[in-house]
This record gives C-alpha cells, sequence and structure tokens, in this order.
C-alpha cells in the first residue's frame, strides 16, 4: 500500500491519442478528453475518415474521429457487459462476446474465508451447553447468541487456530515459514480483523440495533456491556468494578464509532475480502524478514489489481481512486493495537485477566506489555 500522503499515479501515454494522463478512463489507459470524446460520440455521430482507408494510426497526431472512435470501441470491447454488446457503431455491428479478467487471488479468499467463517461458527455453537441441531447451523442464521466471557476466551482461540489455517490455504508461501512467522502474522492479522469484522458482520445482521457488535462469529455482545458478560469470569474476579470500568472505557465509543464508520463506507463482499487481504500482510511496528515484506509486497499488488478489475467490469467505475482512499482510511482505524494495552492491564487488575488467561499472555506475545 503507498504510504500516508504517497501515490502511485504516474504519467502515461493515452492508448488512443497519445497525450499525457495521470488517470486511467473507461477501464483503459485513455485520457479523459478520450473518455468524453466517446461518450459524446456514442449517443450518434456522421463520422467519416479522413484518410478514406477507416485505418489511421494511433496515438499522436490522431485527428480523425471516425478512427478515434472506433479505436475506442475496440479496446472497450473486451470489458463490455451482455448488456452494452448490442450499442450501436459507426463503424460495426458485428457483437463481441464480453470477457472478464480472472480473479483467482479473490476466489481463492472467498473460498476459504468462508471454509474459516463456518468452523469458526459450528465450533462456538457446539461449544455451548445446548449446542443446537447441525441442520440448524448456518453462515446466514447462525444461529447466534449473546456472548459471556469464557465463551469469548474459547473463541479467540477459535479464530487463531483458522486465521493459521486461512493463511496457509489461501497464501500457498505461508506454510513454508518459520513456526514465529506463521504466529507473528497470525496474530497480527487477528487483533486488526476481528474489530473489523464483528462490526461489518453487526451492520448486516443487526442494522437497526446499532449498539450491538460481534464478539467472535457465533456471539455477540451489547454495547455498554451488561452483567451478563462477566457472568463467567474467574472466581475472585472483581466484576462490579470492571463492569464500571468496561461502561466507561474507550471501547464504548471506538465500537459505535467503528459501526458508524463501517456504515458510511458500506463495503461490498468484495471489498470486505480485500481488506482482510491488506489485513493479514499488513504489519505496522511489527517485526519481521524482507521474506515476509516481500510476500507481503506480492500480495497487496495481486489484490489491488484484482479490486481495480471488479470495479472495472462489475460496478463500470471508470474513476474509482477515492473509493480506494476510503478503504485505506478504513484500515487505518485498525492500526492501533498498543490502545488495548492500558484496557488488558485494567482488566488484569480487577482479576478478569489473569497472568494465566490465554489472552493476556498472546497480547504479551505481540510485545504489548
Amino acid at each position: 500500500m503507498p504510504t500516508k500522503g504517497s501515490s502511485r499515479q504516474t504519467d502515461r501515454d493515452c492508448i488512443v491519442c497519445g497525450q499525457i494522463t495521470r488517470i486511467a478512463h473507461l477501464g483503459i489507459e485513455c485520457c479523459r478528453a478520450c473518455a468524453v470524446f466517446y461518450r459524446r460520440a456514442r449517443r450518434g455521430n456522421d463520422y467519416s475518415c479522413r484518410s478514406n482507408t477507416g485505418q489511421c494510426a494511433p496515438g499522436r497526431g490522431l485527428n480523425c474521429k471516425l478512427c478515434r472512435y472506433d479505436r475506442i470501441v475496440a479496446l472497450l470491447a473486451p470489458l463490455q457487459t451482455v448488456k452494452s454488446i448490442d450499442e450501436p457503431s459507426p463503424s460495426t455491428t458485428a457483437p463481441v462476446m464480453p470477457t472478464k479478467t480472472a480473479r483467482p487471488l479473490l476466489d481463492r479468499v472467498r473460498a476459504h474465508y468462508d471454509t474459516m467463517c463456518f468452523n469458526r461458527l459450528s465450533s462456538e455453537l457446539n461449544a455451548r451447553p445446548n449446542p443446537p441441531h447441525p441442520l440448524d447451523i448456518s453462515l446466514e442464521n447462525g444461529p447466534f447468541y449473546q456472548a459471556d466471557f469464557a465463551a469469548l476466551i474459547r473463541a479467540i482461540r477459535m479464530l487463531l487456530t483458522a486465521a493459521l489455517e486461512f493463511g496457509r490455504t489461501t497464501f500457498p508461501e505461508f506454510a513454508q515459514l518459520s513456526q514465529s512467522d506463521k504466529w507473528a502474522l497470525a496474530t497480527n492479522f487477528f487483533y486488526r480483523f476481528r474489530v473489523f469484522e464483528g462490526c461489518f458482520r453487526a451492520n448486516k445482521i443487526f442494522l437497526d440495533e446499532p449498539n450491538i457488535y460481534f464478539v467472535s462469529y457465533a456471539g455477540y455482545s451489547k454495547i455498554p456491556f451488561d452483567e451478563t458478560f462477566l457472568s463467567t469470569a474467574p472466581p475472585g474476579a472483581d466484576t462490579t468494578g470492571a463492569m464500571a470500568y468496561m461502561r466507561t472505557s474507550e471501547m464504548v465509543s471506538y465500537f459505535k464509532r467503528t459501526r458508524e464508520r463501517i456504515a458510511r463506507v458500506k463495503p461490498s463482499e468484495e471489498e470486505f475480502l480485500v481488506i482482510a487481504v491488506l489485513m493479514f500482510f499488513t504489519y505496522g511496528d511489527l517485526s519481521t524478514s524482507e521474506h515476509i515484506h516481500g510476500l507481503g509486497e506480492k500480495y497487496r499488488t495481486e489484490i489491488l489489481k484484482e479490486l481495480h478489475a471488479y470495479y472495472r467490469e462489475e460496478l463500470g467505475m471508470d474513476d474509482y481512486a477515492t473509493r480506494i482512499g476510503e478503504l485505506m482510511m478504513l484500515i487505518q482505524m485498525f492500526e492501533k493495537t498498543e490502545d488495548l494495552k492500558v484496557q488488558f492491564e485494567v482488566m488484569r487488575l480487577f482479576n478478569i485477566m489473569t497472568d494465566d488467561n490465554f489472552v493476556y499472555q498472546l497480547k504479551k506475545d505481540i510485545g504489548v506489555q
């Protein structure tokens, strides 16, 4: 990803008229002038070829309107949808079968994320005292339940296990990494992705209940937290003090802001999956090897290329720089795991997080102590 304040835009020649452009229009490397010309020309024209050959050379000096239009039509032909095949052309009426850019990484992410979700859902539900019948379990309908502290700790273990498998099946090179590198990537991904996924899903499933947030795949909590959440806290825990802290801490406003921000951006399912990949290979202050940095650059570049194809071919967007900017700003909301430092330490003082608690140890493992 480009760093803050930087841009990947570079000067390039328009492949129609040869003029310099910095933004690709119409989903191809053409300038704004050619894009405007095409939109006006396709509404009807009576152009004729200046050379009477119908083959005026493209590039600088292309002053023939008919050949300019025909070249844009030819370049756009592979991107056309079935709906637009029958649009009239001043030079040809032969239909061109639409093609679609392959998106193998996005397809792979979708398949393995669905598997990860179902494994987490079924594991969480089957760990409950009265699990539902297997026929009643589905990604769409859950069933979902109000989570408590013990269920949350179990769900975190399940998510981390699933995240390791997601990395192995989605990114082939992941299996060859050292155990420490695998764990570093999985835990780093976990802290960013869990909140993002929880708010994204809450906006879909609890659309009219803005104070609900998924703390796991099957379990949700109401914000501010109620007494049921700490009903399974360790013996001797100061649940009264901990509950008072939780209701007034930054967590309450953070969850609310996050749900509201995601609701404003409204990521599609495809954009959600792209963000998942970017989060998996976004390291923040994590110390990683040059090999992992190269691996991350590879997959960030690949998934962003497929996102561009999705915008152009499925959404018909010519200029989507602003939309990508919104997604990048959204990711930045989940960069700060350091903010959890004080919250974990305070919860330990209330004996909610004990020294041997898995989540507390996990946080120490990635350097927040």
